[in-house]
């Protein structure tokens, strides 16, 4: 997460019109609402009850809110220098990490914003445009793509009624690849980038065949938080103490209660919600004493952690279509395959591109100047020579940052949403895990990891005296 400072005034001004989501487009099961975690009748805990929250993303904050709405003592320790965890506002309307509400109908998310009052804009993933060899592809075209991932989204989807769980999601892709003409192949590697790879983090290999539907989606399309997504935490209420730049190295676990050690110091509480990514778990920190054992450990070998990664680049003009939301770039390098335009959003000249999966993992090993220079080429290609260079940029590795280890979770082959209902049962009445992975209905989603945070807490609340 390292590059050049984008300027403090916010860049989100425009307004945009509603569009179906990304998830709604993969066809995902419908999902609902459920309660919120401020404005409800809480049952009050014994004086002094004291309760640590590990991790100060969206799952952490949601926890502390709620426990402090029922009279319980927080504290929250956190190892990075800010809260928000893969939730990071960089500047106003720059979120480097989680950008999107997925679907408002039913969600969390909206009544936090309208809490903080932080303002909402709906975006349009059907103004999505095609360019190959740095031509752009006409309607016709166009829907030949949509064509072709409605065929071989059926094929998948039947394949996969059939797989066992060790199955991969790549065997479907490459069965139906080598049904297609030559011709065509370039497409099927853009759609399955754009589709898959994208959406979950992960390529094919490392999707489960028998259950890359999983999950739920909310109606109402994609949104937008104009002045940033870290804006909502304003909604959410404080812990009593609040410890940054404080990684515990050591969970001390029991019946008596909970001891965190770090370098400056333990901190002991009655009961403790560990909310850290499940890339960093999967590291084997912090250590757990005793060890996680039975479905924790298991799920936590078993289920997947991708890697979305983006850049941020605002240009002194703009040169490229204003009115589309989204494009993709039909090329054989599989870099750079999407990006988002902000202009009929802000009328800023910027756009954020992505990168997912292996290629993305790789692409963090170059230096900031060598992936700007790969992004520069990929947009020159595609919009010509005359694009001329940011004035600002924003480069996120969200693979080799210590404290994530990755974007968020998916299930590879070989996991089941078992492994999530295993990873959000207590490991026992005094500590739970909670965060996106811990969710079977909106694995990957913030307001999955919200709802987490939520229902650790309840659980908490159920059982101290």
């Amino acid at each position: 997460m390292k590059g050049r400072e984008f300027s403090r005034e916010a860049m989100f001004t425009g307004e945009a019109s509603g569009g179906r989501s990304r998830r709604e487009i993969l066809k995902f099961f419908a999902g609902g609402a459920v309660p919120l975690a401020f404005g409800c009748s809480l049952r009050g805990a014994a004086p002094g009850t004291r309760v640590a929250v590990v991790g100060a993303g969206m799952a952490g904050l949601a926890a502390v809110d709620r426990l402090s709405r029922a009279g319980i003592e927080t504290v929250l320790v956190e190892a990075r220098d800010r809260i928000g965890g893969r939730v990071w506002t960089a500047a106003p309307g720059v979120d480097l990490g989680a950008s999107w509400i997925h679907g408002p109908v039913g969600n969390p998310l909206v009544a936090l914003a309208d809490a903080s009052a932080t303002r909402r804009v709906p975006f349009q993933w059907n103004r999505y445009e095609f360019y190959e060899d740095g031509e752009a592809l006409g309607p016709a075209e166009a829907s030949g793509i949509d064509r072709l991932f409605e065929r071989l989204h059926r094929e998948v989807r039947r394949a996969g009624r059939r797989a066992g769980n060790r199955a991969r999601l790549s065997s479907a892709i490459a069965d139906f690849r080598r049904e297609l003409p030559t011709s065509q192949r370039a497409l099927l590697d853009h759609v399955v980038t754009s589709y898959w790879t994208h959406e979950f983090g992960a390529d094919p290999p490392r999707l489960s065949l028998a259950w890359f539907e999983e999950g739920a989606t909310l109606r109402g399309g994609d949104q937008l938080v104009p002045s940033g997504f870290a804006g909502l935490f304003g909604a959410l209420r404080d812990a009593d103490e609040i410890h940054l730049s404080r990684p515990v190295h050591t969970i001390r676990h029991g019946s008596g209660g909970v001891v965190l050690e770090t370098d400056a110091g333990d901190v002991t509480a009655d009961a403790a919600i560990v909310t850290v990514p499940l890339g960093v778990l999967k590291r084997g920190t912090p250590v757990f004493d005793p060890p996680l054992s039975g479905g924790h450990a298991l799920a936590i070998r078993r289920l997947g952690m991708g890697t979305l990664n983006k850049i941020y680049l605002r240009f002194p003009r703009v040169v490229w279509p204003r009115r589309m939301h989204a494009f993709g770039r039909i090329d054989r390098s599989g870099l750079w395959a999407e990006w988002v335009n902000f202009v009929p959003i802000t009328g800023q000249p910027v756009l954020m591109g992505f990168n997912a999966g292996r290629a993305a993992e790789r692409l963090e090993q170059k230096s900031d100047p060598a992936i700007l220079a790969s992004a520069m080429d990929a947009l020159r290609g595609t919009f010509g020579r005359s694009l001329p260079s940011p004035v600002e940029a924003r480069i996120t590795r969200w693979h080799s940052d210590p404290w994530s280890r990755g974007a968020y979770s998916s299930l590879a082959p070989g996991s089941t949403p078992s492994d999530r209902r295993a990873l959000a049962a207590p490991v026992h009445e005094r500590l739970l895990l909670a965060g996106e992975a811990c969710s079977v209905e909106s694995p990957a989603m913030v307001h999955g990891a919200y709802r987490s945070g939520v229902a650790a807490a309840d659980r908490l609340l159920a059982t101290l005296p």
